[in-house]
C-alpha cells in the first residue's frame, strides 16, 4: 500500500507481508526510513531526509501462538497493546511495560529502538524476551535468526545485534517472544525519600533476597520511592512486610497500593519518562551506584545553563531519564555539561526528545563508544551501502548516503 506522509511530500509504503517487503526494498534505491507507530522519531541522531519511508501499519498480524509453550511469533507492526490482550486471555503477557505501549508503539519499533519499562528489573528487557526474527536486509534479501523455541541457540544472534539498532541493519518484519504467566497479583510501596536514600534502598534490594519487579524514583514533590512486587499472593505479601521494613527503618511513613491505585500511581511514576511539549528528555545508563552522582550532576548542569532540571530514576537498573526545559541555549548548555561530567563516570548519555530549537545546538549522540567500529563492521555486513536509518546513529557510522545522493532511474 502507497500513502503520502502529511509532514512531507515523501511516499510512504505500506507492505503487508514480508514476500511484500523484500520485493519493495529490492526495487528501490536511496536512503530507507523504517516506522511502526512513529512514538520514537526523535531517538538517537538527526534523521536525514529518506527517499523513501516504509512503515509496518499493515504488518500486524498473529502469526503463531502456543500457550503451552508460552511463545508466540507476531509481525513487527503489532501495537503491543494489542498483543497483551490477546495474550491475557490465557492469562499470560509479554514481560514488557514501556510507556510509549499507551500511544500504540509496536513490536519491532520497541526491539529496534530498546525501549523497555520499569518492570525490566524483573523481567529483562526485550533482546531477553526475543526468540526468534526476521529482518528484510535493504537489497531485499530475507535473513531469519533465532527460532520459536527458547533453547535454540543456533545461528547469529540476530535478535540481539537488532535490539537498539534504530532501523540502521534493516525492517524487522516478524518477532518470535517467550512468555510469562501473569502474576496473581501486585502491590506496590511508596515512601517520600530524597535520591540518595532511593539509591542506598535500591542497592540493599539488589543485594537482598527480594525480588522486587520495579523500583522507581521521581524528583517530583520532593521525592518518592516506590518498590513494586509482584507474585502469589503469599509471597507478595510476605515480601511487602520486608519491604516496609526496610524503608521506615528511619521512621519514615510507607504506604501500599494495590488495584487501581496502584494502576493510576505508576501511571504517575512513568509521566517523567515521556515525552511533553517543549521539554528535553535525555536517557541515561550508569552503575545502580551512581544514581547520587547523576541527580547530583543534573542540578549542577541545571545551574550552570539557567534550565530547569527533572529526574526520574530506575536505581536499581542504573537507568534514568533527566527532564530540561528553559530557553533553548540555556537547556543545551545545561545538557551539554551534564554530559560532560557522566561520560567522564563512564556513563551512556543519548537525547531521546527536544524541541527543533534545541536539537540544532547540541549533539544528540556524543562521542561514539568503544563498539564505533564493530557498529561500523555490522553495517557493512547487513548494509554495505548505508541505506537504513540515515542519521540515526549518526557519526558513530559512516556517513548515510542523502536523497540527492539517490541515482535517478
Amino acid at each position: 500500500m502507497t500513502v503520502m506522509d502529511n509532514s512531507t511530500s515523501l511516499g510512504v509504503e505500506r507492505p503487508a507481508s514480508v514476500a511484500e517487503a523484500a520485493a519493495l526494498l529490492h526495487g528501490t534505491r536511496g536512503p530507507l526510513l523504517f516506522r511502526g507507530a512513529g512514538t520514537k522519531q526523535a531517538w538517537g541522531g538527526r534523521i536525514t531526509e529518506p527517499a523513501l519511508i516504509v512503515e509496518t501499519a499493515e504488518l500486524s498480524r498473529l502469526l503463531a501462538y502456543n500457550p503451552a509453550d508460552m511463545t508466540v511469533a507476531v509481525e513487527a507492526g503489532m501495537a503491543l497493546r494489542d498483543l497483551q490482550e490477546i495474550l491475557g486471555e490465557k492469562g499470560q503477557w509479554l514481560a514488557l511495560d514501556p510507556p510509549s505501549a499507551a500511544t500504540g508503539a509496536t513490536v519491532g519499533g520497541l526491539l529496534a529502538t530498546g525501549d523497555s519499562g520499569p518492570r525490566r528489573l524483573r523481567y529483562g528487557a526485550l533482546r531477553d524476551l526475543v526468540i526468534g526474527v526476521t529482518l528484510v536486509l535493504a537489497d531485499g534479501t530475507v535473513a531469519h535468526g533465532g527460532g520459536t523455541v527458547i533453547k535454540n541457540v543456533a545461528g547469529y544472534d540476530l535478535p540481539k545485534l537488532l535490539y537498539g539498532s534504530l532501523g540502521t541493519l534493516g525492517l524487522v518484519a516478524e518477532v518470535v517472544l517467550r512468555l510469562h504467566p501473569r502474576p496473581e497479583t501486585s502491590a506496590t510501596v511508596t515512601v517520600a525519600s530524597s535520591v540518595d536514600r532511593a539509591g542506598d534502598v535500591a542497592l540493599r534490594l539488589l543485594a537482598s533476597p527480594l525480588e522486587p519487579s520495579a523500583v522507581d524514583w521521581v524528583q517530583t514533590g520532593g521525592g518518592l520511592l516506590a518498590v513494586r512486587l509482584e507474585g502469589t499472593r503469599a509471597g507478595v505479601e510476605a515480601q511487602r512486610r520486608a519491604v516496609v521494613e526496610m524503608l521506615t527503618e528511619d521512621g519514615a511513613r510507607a504506604d501500599w497500593h494495590t488495584g487501581a491505585d496502584e494502576d493510576a500511581l505508576w501511571q504517575e511514576l512513568t509521566a517523567p519518562h515521556r515525552p511533553a511539549p517543549d521539554a528535553t528528555l535525555a536517557y541515561v545508563g550508569t552503575l545502580p551506584s551512581r544514581t547520587t552522582d547523576v541527580a547530583r550532576t543534573l542540578a549542577e548542569g541545571g545551574e550552570a545553563g539557567g534550565a530547569t532540571t527533572e529526574l526520574a530514576s530506575r536505581p536499581a537498573l542504573g537507568l534514568h531519564t533527566a527532564r530540561f526545559t528553559g530557553a533553548p541555549d540555556g537547556v543545551a548548555k545545561a545538557f551539554e555539561a551534564w554530559r560532560a561530567q557522566l561520560l567522564g563516570m563512564g556513563a551512556r548519555v543519548v537525547l531521546h526528545e527536544r524541541p527543533a530549537d534545541v536539537d540544532v545546538l547540541v549533539d544528540a549522540l556524543g562521542p561514539a563508544p568503544s563498539s564505533a567500529g564493530l557498529l561500523q563492521a555490522l553495517q557493512h555486513r547487513f548494509d554495505p551501502d548505508r541505506r537504513c536509518g540515515p542519521g540515526r546513529l549518526g557519526p558513530w557510522l559512516a556517513p548515510s548516503p542523502t536523497r540527492e545522493d539517490t541515482p535517478q532511474p
